[in-house]
């Protein structure tokens, strides 16, 4: 028959004081590695437990830690799992607890910070798109050499325009302001040229700017 032990006894079997004992057995349960038997809800220990507690207490005798004890266990007993419908309440591991915690901010925080980074991005690449679309497309280049030449050539025809009226109104003038005389004794008269081609200059800056915007529709 299989014997059962109450903590007074299982302590004083592995010679150590009941608490501590005690303790060693909750850990083990907080971090659901081997589960005590219940009897009415009371906690008994069989000789399963009695080869387990003197196992660590060579261990802790040898100056290993508790927890370097607990993770090989399992590589000397078979230890005993927990029921389903176990009610006994287990102490909450804090350090479990903490980290669960501290994890489960930093994966909020993590997700916030994703879906603000990705919103922003979104914006952007938005405005970006919007910005596009508001330049000026991309013009042929045989468009551009076109409208070049057809800009020359009204430009020319804009000057050859203002030097025919100049030249009209040149004629005009009174002869002492057209005709130079010239020879020995100023008997000769020819057209002053410097003073019409000046005439001309003058009539074309004059004017060409505001003839320019007519021709284009400015």
């Amino acid at each position: 028959m299989e014997k059962h032990f109450k903590i007074s006894d299982f302590a004083e079997k592995i010679g150590k004081h009941p608490n501590t004992v005690d303790g060693w057995f909750k850990k083990m349960e907080q971090k659901r590695i081997h589960c005590v038997s219940r009897v009415d809800n009371e906690k008994v220990y069989d000789e399963l437990d009695l080869a387990i507690g003197l196992h660590i207490d060579a261990k802790r005798s040898d100056g290993w830690s508790l927890q370097a004890i607990f993770n090989e266990l399992d590589e000397h007993f078979d230890l005993r799992p927990f029921p389903e419908d176990m009610r006994d309440p287990v102490a909450i591991d804090l350090e479990v607890v903490r980290r669960k915690f501290t994890e489960d901010m930093q994966a909020s925080v993590a997700a916030v910070v994703r879906e603000q980074v990705e919103a922003a991005v979104g914006e952007v690449r938005q405005q970006y798109a919007e910005l596009m679309n508001q330049l000026p497309k991309p013009r042929d280049p045989a468009e551009e050499r076109q409208e070049r030449i057809t800009d020359i050539i009204t430009r020319r025809r804009v000057e050859a325009t203002l030097r025919n009226e100049a030249l009209q109104l040149w004629s005009t003038k009174p002869e002492k302001e057209r005709i130079r005389r010239t020879g020995l004794f100023g008997i000769k008269k020819e057209e002053d040229h410097a003073a019409r081609d000046l005439f001309v200059m003058n009539y074309i800056d004059e004017h060409f700017e505001t003839r320019l915007k007519k021709e284009f529709n400015l």
